[in-house]
C-alpha cells in the first residue's frame, strides 16, 4: 500500500530546505502512520474503558451501598489511627539504612513481600507493628504475607486490625512481635476455613 502526503508549506518555512529535508519528512511521516496504525486499537480500548467507566459513573447508588461505603471508611479510618503508619523516609531514617539509596532499600522489602503498605496521597504507609526494634521487617511478616497472598493492602491492614478467635480476642498485630508463630498460625488457619467453606 502506498500513501501520498501532500505537506503544505508557506515560502518562508520552505526556504533552505533540502532534499534530504524533504527525505526525512517523507520517513518520519511513514513512520508516524505506521506508530498510529499499530497504537490505535489499544488507544480506543483504553478509550472505550474510560467511557465504560464514565457511564457506570453515572449509576445512583443505592442505599445499600452508600452504608457500605460508609462503614468502609469508618473501618479504614479505624486501622489508620489505631496503629503508628510510617512513611518510607522515615523508616529509612529510623532504621539507620546509611547512605547508600535506603529509601530504595525499604522500596525492595515491599516488592519482596517483607513488608506492605497502605498507599495514601501519592506515599507508601507502613505498620510499625511490622517492624522490629531495628525498624526492619519482622521475619514472620513474609510468611504470614505469603499466606495472605490474595489479600490487597486494605484487606490486610483489616486482618492485622481484627480481632481473632482464634487468637483468643486479641489482634494479630499486637502479638506479632511477641508470639509470632501464633500469629502465623492464625493466619493459615483463617485461610483454611475460607477454602473449607468456599
Amino acid at each position: 500500500m502506498h500513501l501520498n502526503f501532500a505537506v503544505d508549506l508557506d515560502q518562508a518555512q520552505a526556504r533552505g530546505l533540502t532534499n534530504k529535508d524533504v527525505e526525512d519528512v517523507r520517513q518520519l511521516m511513514g513512520d508516524v502512520v505506521v506508530l498510529a496504525l499499530t497504537v490505535r486499537p489499544e488507544r480506543r480500548a483504553v478509550v472505550r474503558h474510560q467511557l465504560v467507566d464514565l457511564l457506570v459513573g453515572d449509576v445512583a447508588l443505592t442505599p445499600v451501598d452508600m452504608r457500605r461505603a460508609r462503614l468502609e471508611a469508618r473501618a479504614l479510618r479505624a486501622i489508620r489511627q489505631g496503629t503508628e503508619w510510617l512513611t518510607t523516609a522515615e523508616i529509612a531514617d529510623l532504621a539507620d539504612l546509611g547512605p547508600a539509596n535506603p529509601i530504595g532499600t525499604v522500596s525492595r522489602w515491599k516488592q519482596q513481600g517483607r513488608i506492605y503498605a497502605l498507599r495514601h496521597g501519592g506515599k507508601d504507609y507502613y505498620p510499625k507493628y511490622a517492624l522490629g526494634p531495628d525498624f526492619r521487617p519482622l521475619p514472620v511478616i513474609k510468611e504470614i504475607l505469603a499466606v495472605l497472598a490474595g489479600y490487597d493492602p486494605e484487606l490486610l491492614a483489616g486482618w492485622f486490625d481484627s480481632t481473632s478467635r482464634f487468637l483468643r480476642g486479641k489482634r494479630p498485630r499486637d502479638l506479632v512481635a511477641t508470639e509470632p508463630a501464633k500469629v502465623l498460625a492464625a493466619a493459615s488457619n483463617m485461610i483454611e476455613v475460607q477454602e473449607h467453606h468456599g
